[in-house]
């Protein structure tokens, strides 16, 4: 698959921010940043030690692997794009982030309505749709796209300079990828610090005899938005369109870019990367190594403080011991 250059992803970002910027994303994240559940992202920073995250999309592949997401459940973190929340639900699997991008994802369509949102976690952007961030009762963290024209200027000075900024991506999916490893030209340490992410639902295509979304095949979308017909990693005909391609494309560049473990388990569709299987992937994790990784990790900064401290106490006690003798 061709990569991308900057001017095509220049190109996408004025054309998104034309069509949205003053009309919709500035009123939104106005009203955004005054919600007191809001929280500081950076809180999120090494929450997946010694953990993995499973990175759910809306791809028709998500069909396959319900059952062995939900066997497997208590082994993982799970991380869901905004369309994917309502029907993870409904098939009995209740994610720990939702990851809300977009301004014009609707509630109740995409929210579900009966369910408690107080222990479920919000990442989004600061123009996502209001409609969810009001009733959302759970913590909501809120993050900046550094894009090629700099919108996140104009975002941070909204919400606030303190607002965490990571590399733009091209679609809620890929963002839910990067927002939780946040790796660009000025860090390669992975933001969450997650040991492995897993993706499934990562189609960016669908199958002719198949379903558009998981569980969902909406007409006419399905026909307006068959721009292409291709083969897919398992040489399999299937449609897409040009801003499905381009994010696998976008995701495919990033993931080989940075080389961290990250495992495309949908079984499917048009993401180039490395490949596995989710059951085999689920597995054979071992929660209570996580626990013990933790457990380890926190007598590490615990100790770190320690030495900081001491350090201090050391160079202090130089300092007047030499102006003292002066």
């Amino acid at each position: 698959m061709e990569k991308l250059s900057y001017q095509d992803v220049k190109k996408q970002s004025i054309a998104v921010f034309n069509q949205f910027g003053e009309k919709t994303w500035k009123p939104f994240a106005k009203e955004n940043s005054k919600l007191l559940n809001r929280r500081d992202a950076n809180e999120l920073r090494n929450c997946g030690n010694g953990k993995v995250l499973l990175s759910i999309a809306y791809g028709a592949s998500l069909e396959d692997h319900a059952e062995i997401i939900k066997k497997y459940r208590d082994r993982v973190d799970i991380i869901c794009s905004d369309k994917a929340f309502k029907p993870l639900v409904e098939h009995g699997i209740t994610p720990d982030y939702v990851m809300l991008c977009d301004c014009n994802i609707l509630w109740p369509k995409w929210g579900p309505e009966d369910i408690d949102t107080s222990n479920i976690k919000m990442i989004a952007t600061p123009y996502a749709n209001v409609a969810w961030t009001r009733r959302w009762k759970g913590p909501i963290y809120f993050y900046c796209n550094r894009d090629a024209i700099g919108s996140e200027k104009v975002f941070s000075e909204i919400m606030g300079q303190s607002t965490r900024v990571v590399p733009a991506s091209s679609n809620v999916s890929n963002a839910q990828v990067v927002f939780m490893t946040g790796m660009d030209e000025f860090s390669r340490i992975s933001f969450a610090g997650y040991d492995k992410i897993l993706l499934t639902g990562y189609d960016y295509s669908w199958r002719p005899e198949g379903n558009y979304y998981a569980w969902s095949n909406p007409k006419p979308k399905r026909y307006y938005m068959r721009h292409k017909l291709v083969r897919d990693i398992n040489q399999q005909l299937c449609y897409t369109s040009e801003n499905l391609v381009f994010s696998a494309r976008w995701l495919a560049h990033y993931l080989g870019a940075w080389n961290f473990n990250a495992i495309n388990c949908s079984g499917r569709g048009l993401l180039e990367c490395r490949q596995g299987d989710l059951e085999k992937e689920l597995k054979c994790i071992r929660p209570e190594y996580g626990a013990r990784i933790r457990y380890a990790l926190g007598h590490v900064e615990n100790a770190q403080k320690v030495l900081n401290s001491a350090a201090a106490m050391y160079n202090l006690a130089r300092e007047e011991m030499y102006y003292g003798s002066r």
